[in-house]
């Protein structure tokens, strides 16, 4: 392999949207060619979700709530983007994530 190369190149394919006000999270997928958004089934998150970050394996995604003061785990399906909820992980007060925290 060449200087500077990379062995694995991670192409976006889900979108992910928290909703605060109604305690959920947007699932979409993206169309590779377009750009364009397909909605696809929301899911739940705790109360006073306001983000979502994915780790950079693409495989899991986190949300932390405000109201509950835990982290929603969730695996994403490689396929669809349909996010399947784990086990919350208690945090602190009023936790958030950002990208820098997980890479």
């Amino acid at each position: 392999m060449s200087s500077g190369a990379a062995p694995v190149t991670y192409v976006p394919k889900f979108v992910y949207a928290a909703n605060g006000g109604d305690n959920t999270i947007s699932v979409y997928t993206i169309d590779q060619t377009t750009g364009a958004l397909t909605a696809g089934t929301p899911v739940a998150a705790g109360s006073d979700t306001y983000s979502v970050t994915v780790d950079p394996s693409g495989r899991f995604a986190y949300a932390p709530s405000e109201g509950s003061n835990t982290i929603s785990v969730y695996t994403i399906d490689q396929t669809t983007g349909a996010l399947t909820a784990g086990t919350p992980v208690t945090a602190g007060t009023t936790p958030f994530l950002s990208r820098s925290i997980l890479g």
